[in-house]
């Protein structure tokens, strides 16, 4: 939602180092016309809202098909060190990767002055050996053995790599860990226990590991849709684990998703936290679908017990724009199939209010919009359920009856749930929720929300709190916006549609 690469790039894992003042952003891409990682891409920004695109750095070994990085391209992390700034990065052949009996490594890149990249002539620097961990292809669950994603950590005696690997002492399926090793150099390195293993995770992927105010934290992302925590099943994303000592036993507290989503949904991936901005530490991740994109970065939130949670960032205000739609808009009471209206709404400047009855209600705004936001305060304290549609387009703007497709956050407070839902309003009865994603939480009965629309990509707060991230060309990016309620009556305030700029293509 904030950045992607030009349209002939496909981007995915990130990676971010701010340097005098400017945040350079690392995209693991594949181009146009290839079915590989091969490269490297390079945006960089004073704002983290407006990018500039630096070259690309090519990473795969065309020349010698032998070469260790002949082949698929992994994530790496980026930091300072005494020449200047070193890179890692991951491989693994191609031929090795068809047979799926290879072994994945890691090199190293080097820079003066992160434009011009040059690989250590000692690569790779780090590969996978027991006994601590997987070595061989026959020892793995996965396809290959996995060995990626290192994240350096300048240390008092030089350097240290968290890195996502596999521990054979653990049962196999769930053996994923974050390994630990040391090097003074950075290229001879030795090889410690893992840092994390808990025996949970198919794999512990783009590790990073930082301290903050006298708790140490391990940050990975995991997918697969088998992990359930206290608010969401069957989810995927990422999550953290915590300790008062840097080595000491990391645990998981029971709610330890950041970021992500539930219901078997891929929404959004890899966070890691970011120490230089004046708001605070903040959470930058990307989101999937057709085309991957940098979302808006989160405020990184820590209470006194050392668990974390993110929050909207006040950045964000910086792309709103005028007003478009206000309560007071034109707009209609959505008809049953038959073509009633059913329940009852009316608008009062900033306002509406709608009731329906002991049946559900939807009022939607007559003029659509492409890029913008949805905000309101929703007041369902008489209400069973409510909320905010959004991206409603005609199901056939040929036929008679106007029926409408789109999407809508629902606060549920009869079950205490918060959901992203498919809606279909106009049929029978009027309005019709399909769940996507549930998050199981009160939303209370007062809860601003705010969904941010740009392009196909949808960010959704409840209450300041990211919920739903995604990336959908399944609804037209074109669309009205409305509210709904359920058996009850809703007060919606401050109700507004914001323009947005659009995201360059």
């Amino acid at each position: 939602m904030i950045y992607r690469p030009p349209a002939n790039r496909r981007m995915w894992d990130t990676w971010m180092l701010e340097e005098a003042g400017r945040y350079h952003l690392f995209t693991l891409t594949v181009p146009e016309g290839l079915n590989h990682w091969d490269r490297v891409c390079h945006a960089v920004s004073t704002d983290l809202l407006t990018w500039e695109d630096w070259d690309d750095i090519v990473l795969e070994d065309v020349r010698d098909p032998t070469a260790w990085d002949a082949g698929v391209i992994l994530t790496g992390s980026v930091c300072r060190c005494a020449d200047g700034f070193t890179m890692t990065y991951g491989a693994i052949r191609r031929d090795e990767d068809r047979e799926k009996k290879g072994v994945q490594r890691i090199g190293l890149l080097f820079s003066k002055d992160l434009r011009v990249w040059e690989k250590c002539p000692g690569n790779p620097v780090l590969v996978p050996k027991g006994p601590h961990y997987e070595e061989t292809p026959g020892e793995t669950a996965e396809s290959t053995i996995p060995w990626r994603d290192a994240y350096l950590v300048p240390s008092e005696d030089g350097f240290e790599a968290f890195i996502c690997a596999g521990d054979p002492s653990k049962t196999r399926g769930v053996n994923g860990c974050v390994a630990r090793a040391v090097s003074r150099d950075l290229i001879d390195w030795e090889l410690m226990p893992p840092i994390a293993s808990p025996e949970r995770y198919v794999d512990m992927e783009v590790p990073q590991y930082f301290e903050w105010n006298g708790y140490h934290y391990i940050l990975f992302s995991t997918a697969g849709g088998r992990v359930n925590t206290a608010s969401r099943i069957a989810t995927g994303g990422t999550y953290y684990l915590v300790s008062r000592s840097k080595y000491g036993e990391y645990q998981a507290p029971d709610d330890n998703m950041l970021i992500g989503s539930g219901d078997h949904r891929f929404d959004c991936y890899v966070g890691k936290a970011l120490f230089a901005d004046a708001e605070g530490p903040l959470l930058y991740h990307h989101i999937c679908g057709n085309r991957p994109a940098f979302a808006a970065p989160k405020v990184l939130c820590q209470d006194v017990d050392g668990r974390l949670s993110v929050a909207r960032w006040h950045g964000l205000d910086a792309l709103l724009g005028d007003g478009v739609i206000n309560a007071a808009s034109p707009g209609a009471v959505a008809p049953a199939a038959t073509g009633i209206p059913i329940g009852s709404w009316e608008s009062s400047g900033e306002r509406l209010v709608g009731d329906a009855g002991p049946a559900i209600s939807a009022w939607t705004f007559a003029k659509p919009f492409t890029d913008g936001a949805v905000q309101a305060h929703c007041d369902l304290s008489n209400a069973v359920r409510g909320g905010v549609l959004f991206r409603l387009s005609p199901v056939d703007p040929s036929a008679p009856a106007r029926r409408l497709r789109g999407l809508g956050v629902c606060l549920d407070r009869a079950r205490g749930v918060i959901q992203l839902c498919e809606v279909r309003v106009g049929g029978r009865p009027s309005v019709q929720l399909k769940p996507l994603d549930t998050v199981h939480v009160d939303p209370g009965a007062q809860t601003d929300v705010e969904v941010f629309l740009r392009a196909e990509y949808i960010e959704v707060y409840c209450g300041g709190k990211p919920y739903f991230v995604l990336g959908t060309t399944d609804y037209p990016v074109e669309g009205q916006a409305g509210c709904f309620v359920d058996r009850g009556r809703i007060v919606a305030e401050n109700l507004s549609v914001r323009s947005m700029p659009p995201l360059p293509q």
